[in-house]
């Protein structure tokens, strides 16, 4: 059986934002919503400053809390991914309120739970997923192999109960600060207001 893992090496993102519009235009993903959202911050103090980006996404938990709060059964795990049954969910929404990072919301127009599946039709049929396709700094990919995965990369924990089973390189602990748990993705992470927090 295959087991996927996504790398996210947040030292080679340049926070083009490619991966969420890629994304957005294989889902349909509604205004506002979001499976990827590269988050920023500005770290440092003049001269010395730097914007640091983090692309992420459902970490597809080993332990996902989203699938054992689900009272309908409609999350499960298929290769390593973890996969939303249309025809069981009911749009309850208790998924998203156990999401540590918010990697889950309901759709507001089909009232049906979404996330990243790592684009699981493109990879049956040989496919990389859109995200990684797009990605002009070779910032994500996948390995099905665990001899592949770099030393270096580490799970991105809200808390330590999280599994994540997608991996980050250097992800700086300060961009949690932009997530709330038990929250989808907020399209507030782009207000120019907040550039300089």
């Amino acid at each position: 059986m295959i087991n996927y893992k996504m790398i996210v090496d947040a030292d080679k993102c340049v926070g083009c934002h490619a991966c969420e519009v890629a994304c957005k235009q294989e889902f349909g993903a509604p205004l506002g919503f979001f499976r990827i959202q590269n988050l920023y911050l500005d770290t440092g103090s003049y001269p010395k400053v730097k914007r640091e980006f983090l692309p992420l996404m459902c970490r597809q938990c080993e332990s996902a809390e989203c699938m054992s709060v689900c009272p309908e059964g409609a999350l499960s795990r298929k290769n390593g991914i973890v996969i939303v049954d249309e025809s069981k969910c009911t749009g309850c929404g208790e998924c998203s309120k156990a999401c540590s990072i918010g990697a889950i919301y309901v759709n507001p127009i089909s009232k049906i739970a979404e996330k990243c599946n790592l684009c699981e039709h493109r990879l049956e049929v040989g496919m990389q997923p859109a995200c990684i396709e797009t990605c002009v700094s070779e910032a994500l990919y996948l390995v099905s192999d665990e001899r592949e995965i770099p030393s270096s990369a580490q799970g991105f924990k809200m808390k330590e109960s999280d599994r994540p089973s997608t991996l980050h390189i250097g992800a700086n602990e300060l961009m949690k600060k932009k997530l709330i748990s038990g929250k989808p993705f907020s399209p507030l992470n782009y207000e120019i207001t907040s550039w300089a927090e």
